[in-house]
Order: C-alpha cells, then sequence, then structure tokens
C-alpha cells in the first residue's frame, strides 16, 4: 500500500479508536474526513440476525447531526456481509432508478457518490460501514475501505468487551451493596420475638414456606414486622447466599416504575443516559421484596405477572428478552382482595402472590410480648451501654396504650424516653399518652389472678437483671427464689430468659 494511503488508515484508526462506543466512532470519522470531503452521511451498521443498529451522521440544516435507527437487513449489506469486496458507487453515472437503498439515499441527500465496505475480518463480520459523499475524495479506494473495515472490527470487538466489563462490575458493585445492607441487618429481630399465640402461628408458617421458592404475600397493620419476617424467611431460604433486595412500591414515581423494577436501555426516554439493571436483575439468584405490592399501577402488574410466570423480562426501551431467576415476597397493609373487586388490583396477579398468605397481628393483640419486645428494643437502643430498668408503672402504660404504629411506634417512643430520660430508670416522655386499648379499666375490686400476678413479678425480674438468673444482682436473688425453682417457674410458664438478655451479654 503507497505510503499516502497508508498515513490515511492510520489518521482513520486513531479517530476510530478515540470513540468509547459505535457512535463515538462515527462522530470523530465524520469530524477527520470533513476536512477532506464534503460528507452528506455516515454510517456505521452493526449486525444483529436480520436487524441492523444504525448509528449516522447526517448533514441537517445546523450541520452533521447524529442519528440512531433500528431497521432490517438489506441486500446490499447482506452481500457485502456474505464476501463481496467493498464497492465504490457513482451515483451520477446513471439516469437509471437507484438499484439499492443506498443509491436511493445517495440521491435524496444530494450526494454523488457512496461507499460500503464490510466490517469483518478472519470470514466474520460485524457490520457495514457506509459514506456518501457529494463528491468524489481521494481515499476512495476499496483497498483502503477493507483494510479500514478490518480495523473496524477489532475497534468494536474491544468495545463490547469494555461494555461487558463494565456491566459485570457494575453488577457486583449493586451485589455487594445489596449484601452489605442486609449484613447491617441480619441480627435478630426485635419484632419476631414472642409468645403470641398469632404471631407464632405467622413464625411457622414463614419457617414453612422459606425452604420453598413459593411466593408469599405478607399482611398486617404497618409497623407489624413484615419487612423483618421477609429477611427471617429469605435468611432460612437456600437462597440466603444471594442479594436480598427490597422496594417499597409506594414510593417509586408513577412514570419509573417500570424502570425501576425492569430497567431501560440507554436512550430509552428522555434522561436515560445509560443502560440501567432493574431490581428484577440485582435480585437474580435471590430474593426480591416487593413492599407495599399495593401500589404497583395496573400497567407494572400486567409485566409483573409475566415475569413470574414466564421468568423473563424485557428491559424498557430494549427488545432482547433476559430470564430471571428471582423469588418474589410481597407485603402490603391494605386489603388486596377489596382492591381485587374495586378492579385496583389484578385478579390474576393476586392469586399468583397469594399462594400462602401470612398475616401479622398488631401489637395490641401481643400484649404477653411487650416485656420481652421492650428489653430487647432497649437492649438495641442503648447499646453498647446497659439498659435501664423498666418500672412496673411504666410497662402497665405501655400495655394500655393502643399502638396504632405497632412496634414502629414503639421503639420511637422508647428511644424518645432513652434519650430525654435520666439514666438508670425508664421514664415514657411527657408526650406520651396512652391511647385505650378499648379493654375495660380494671374494677377497684377486681384481683389480679396468681399465674398472671407470677408471670409479671417474673418479667420485671428478668427485665430488670436482662436475663440473668444466678449470683449477685441476678434475678433468683431479687424474688429470694432457688435458682432452680426460679427456672422451674419459667419454663412451666413459657418465659424465655433469652428474651431478656442484652445484646453482648
Amino acid at each position: 500500500m503507497p505510503s499516502e494511503p497508508l498515513d490515511r488508515l492510520v489518521a482513520w484508526t486513531a479517530a476510530a479508536v478515540r470513540g468509547p462506543s459505535p457512535a463515538a466512532v462515527v462522530r470523530n470519522l465524520s469530524d477527520m474526513l470533513e476536512e477532506t470531503a464534503s460528507i452528506t452521511r455516515l454510517e456505521l451498521a452493526r449486525r444483529e440476525g436480520d436487524v441492523l443498529t444504525c448509528h449516522s451522521i447526517v448533514r441537517g440544516p445546523a450541520g452533521l447531526e447524529p442519528a440512531r435507527e433500528l431497521r432490517p437487513l438489506d441486500p446490499e449489506t447482506a452481500g457485502v456481509l456474505t464476501g463481496e469486496a467493498p464497492r465504490v458507487v457513482d451515483v451520477g453515472a446513471t439516469r437509471r432508478r437507484p438499484a439499492s437503498a443506498r443509491a436511493a439515499q445517495a440521491r435524496s441527500d444530494g450526494a454523488r457518490w457512496y461507499a460500503i465496505t464490510p466490517i469483518a475480518d478472519a470470514g466474520e463480520s460485524a457490520g457495514a460501514l457506509t459514506i456518501w459523499c457529494a463528491t468524489a475524495p481521494r481515499w476512495l479506494d476499496a483497498a483502503l475501505l477493507q483494510a479500514f473495515g478490518r480495523v473496524l472490527w477489532h475497534v468494536l470487538a474491544a468495545q463490547e468487551v469494555v461494555r461487558r466489563v463494565a456491566a459485570v462490575a457494575r453488577r457486583a458493585h449493586d451485589d455487594n451493596r445489596t449484601l452489605r445492607e442486609e449484613v447491617a441487618r441480619a441480627r435478630e429481630d426485635a419484632a419476631l420475638v414472642t409468645r403470641s399465640p398469632a404471631m407464632r402461628r405467622a413464625l411457622e408458617r414463614a419457617t414453612a414456606v422459606a425452604r420453598h421458592d413459593t411466593p408469599a404475600l405478607l399482611t398486617g397493620e404497618s409497623g407489624t414486622g413484615k419487612e423483618l419476617l421477609a429477611r427471617l424467611i429469605h435468611r432460612l431460604s437456600p437462597r440466603r447466599g444471594r442479594p436480598l433486595v427490597q422496594v417499597n412500591c409506594g414510593a417509586l414515581p408513577a412514570t419509573l416504575v417500570e424502570s425501576e423494577l425492569f430497567g431501560h436501555e440507554r436512550g430509552a426516554f428522555t434522561g436515560a443516559s445509560r443502560t440501567h439493571r432493574g431490581l428484577f436483575e440485582r435480585a437474580d439468584g435471590g430474593t426480591l421484596l416487593l413492599d407495599e405490592v399495593g401500589e404497583l399501577p395496573l400497567l407494572a402488574q400486567v409485566k409483573l405477572l409475566r415475569v413470574l410466570q414466564e421468568g423473563t423480562l424485557t428491559r424498557v426501551g430494549g427488545e432482547e428478552t433476559r430470564a430471571v431467576d428471582v423469588r418474589i415476597l410481597a407485603a402490603t397493609h391494605q386489603p388486596l382482595a377489596a382492591m381485587v373487586e374495586d378492579g385496583r388490583f389484578r385478579l390474576d396477579l393476586y392469586y399468583r402472590l397469594a399462594v400462602l398468605p401470612i398475616a401479622l397481628p398488631p401489637l395490641r393483640e401481643r400484649q404477653e410480648d411487650l416485656p420481652a419486645l421492650t428489653a430487647q428494643l432497649l437492649a438495641e437502643l442503648c447499646a453498647p451501654k446497659r439498659p435501664p430498668t423498666v418500672p412496673h408503672a411504666v410497662l402497665e402504660a405501655l400495655r394500655r396504650h393502643a399502638w396504632p404504629g405497632n412496634v414502629r411506634e414503639l421503639r420511637n417512643v422508647l428511644e424518645a424516653a432513652v434519650i430525654l430520660g435520666p439514666a438508670g430508670s425508664l421514664q415514657l416522655p411527657p408526650e406520651f399518652a396512652p391511647q385505650s386499648t378499648g379493654a375495660p379499666a380494671p374494677a377497684e375490686d377486681r384481683v389480679e389472678t396468681f399465674e398472671a400476678a407470677t408471670r409479671r413479678a417474673l418479667e420485671q425480674a428478668l427485665a430488670a437483671c436482662h436475663g440473668k438468673i444466678y449470683g449477685p444482682g441476678g434475678a433468683a436473688e431479687r424474688l429470694a427464689l432457688h435458682p432452680g425453682t426460679l427456672q422451674s417457674k419459667l419454663r412451666k410458664l413459657g418465659i424465655r430468659r433469652e428474651a431478656f438478655v442484652r445484646s453482648g451479654d
């Protein structure tokens, strides 16, 4: 190859290598070629089956402007990609009707010449490069174009490697962040401390469903511990080594629900500057918790049903179908059955999610759990310091409260008491006013049963001693009981001292 074409090939290669994407390669080439020819259009078409992804630079009123489109594989491109030599065509040399789409495009743009070359090397083709010119430049040479087509093949192959490595890195970053968040929440959750029969039934169902990939629907009032129960199910499942991804469907903007759940391709909508992996892809191999699932728009419900049924999804603005392996847990405080009747929730999706409904009782129906819950929440709030003791009057005030916010409200009240109260003994904040649970107030002559009084005394002693039984300052010493007798009474009443042990003890 003569020196001048060789120098030109080196310059073209340098321009192509500087571009991190096909669109950037087209832009760099057009900027360079504009110095030696009047370019009307430059197109890099990448082949994906029978479809061409075309990145173009087109001369318009404001100069050269970028464009991108998808179109079927045309005969001329197919011929070039299957072994035909690069060609340089003089459109103005004949008055006959153009025989190809490129010739028609040339006449439409006012071009006189166009050149097309395959992007191929060693018999493997990736696409084609086409250049339209108003006048024939000196570099319209088939040999030069063929050599540059081989260079472009390697440039695009390198860009694909970089793209895939970046995608793997992003996925690893997302998974690492998700797993770290899960580890931070992995300690025993206070809301699951229970002696309540209703809560025990919920835990038994959760333990049973954890061994399977069956979807589960967690229902209950806000603050009852649906998210904590979902984390327990994930920890007990075979997927515990993979991410647990959580999303509050009610917090997603209506216009971005599908993008957040299923992902989007670059350029799918205004502001989509890069490809985005949705929550389903981030949870692949693990568990996805859809909190407040009743807030999902109907269109998103349709796509969610498809993922549940087929295990595949398509990103917004994309055409590729992707397989995902995700275990779905759904949570809601809304009556989904009533929403189905009102047409606000799809019946088929409801039955898909409600394979095993698990209802969590409100705190007002778990009065027997208040002492243990209070002790463990205080231990968490005060760690690493020793939590304050809970006077009987304070515990009774907590029992009389209706707890509309459930365990979340209890935690907030205790946190305020720890912050504002004196050290050593718990005092409720002044603004705390117990709201009646609706139970009749005890009459003056009402006598507490022996078992209830015994239970209250034992729980109060354990809470004050943080679960310690033996030795000085232990519950047995405070109650003037032999440690063996105390343990026997605890077993008989079903009281677990572990529920009162402070974290770190």
